[in-house]
């Protein structure tokens, strides 16, 4: 009985969502709607903290989405486990939105590029973002530090030729990030809660390795994250600058919605 009634509310839930096709997985609903009660009249600092602070302990899974482009693609709602990609767009499309339908459709332009659903219009990169139409994210990596380098990538093309993602078209990108080793206490302190912290990859088809959200918590900045490492697997914090050891540098995304 309890499955006949979440089929019918899934069916209403889509048939409410005009042309888009949407999925909502069980249990997802009950939290967006949690979400978005104790988020409405934030400030868009706050909004983040709180949509983020909810979503703490979420369970990692980076196969909620559909991973070939012959399978008919959906608008794919799972709050009950996710991704670090998934991670960060539910964040946006929480942090631009009151509503249901309001949540729908931003998270279908988060997303998506302008041409519709489907696999090949995914946003699969991080720096896909900065291809939006309204230019409501941008780059500030720069800013944030003067020792900031410039790479020209082949996003989606391996050193051996083959494509990392098949289907895709490979894409020229020039990329900025800051090396580790430059990120002191100045580059920290220009990081803002709500910024999306990307981990640069050197492999030439890949932009980041890994992406999640800076917190500030007093004099330290956290990186909210959907990690994929064994012994966490789950949305957790861990401190941004000890999380970066070893690694090579990151790019800086803000959102300009709302600010």
């Amino acid at each position: 009985m309890l499955k006949r009634l979440m089929a019918v509310a899934l069916l209403f839930i889509s048939s409410m969502s005009c042309a888009v096709s949407v999925v909502l997985e069980p249990g997802s609903l009950f939290i967006l709607n949690n979400i978005q009660r104790d988020t409405v009249g934030l400030t868009p600092e706050l909004r983040v903290k709180v949509i983020t602070e909810k979503l703490l302990g979420t369970p990692y899974n980076n196969h909620t989405l559909n991973s070939q482009a012959t399978a008919e693609e959906k608008l794919i709602i799972n709050l009950k486990s996710m991704d670090c990609m998934t991670f960060i767009e539910y964040t946006e499309a929480f942090k631009r939105s009151d509503d249901y339908d309001d949540f729908i459709q931003h998270l279908e332009k988060i997303r998506y590029s302008e041409n519709g659903i489907s696999y090949v219009t995914r946003r699969h990169f991080f720096t896909d973002w900065l291809q939006q139409a309204d230019s409501s994210i941008s780059d500030v990596t720069q800013q944030i530090s003067s020792n900031s380098i410039l790479v020209n990538k082949t996003l989606n093309r391996k050193n051996n030729g083959q494509l990392l993602i098949q289907d895709l078209p490979i894409t020229n990108r020039l990329i900025r990030y800051i090396p580790t080793e430059h990120i002191d206490n100045s580059v920290l302190e220009a990081i803002k809660t709500g910024d999306y912290i990307g981990v640069y990859s050197s492999k030439p088809e890949l932009d980041v390795s890994h992406v999640g959200i800076a917190i500030r918590q007093g004099e330290k900045v956290y990186f909210r994250n959907a990690s994929s490492i064994k012994r966490v697997l789950k949305v957790s914090d861990v401190d941004l600058k000890q999380y970066l050891q070893g690694k090579t540098g990151i790019v800086v995304l803000r959102s300009q919605f709302g600010q």
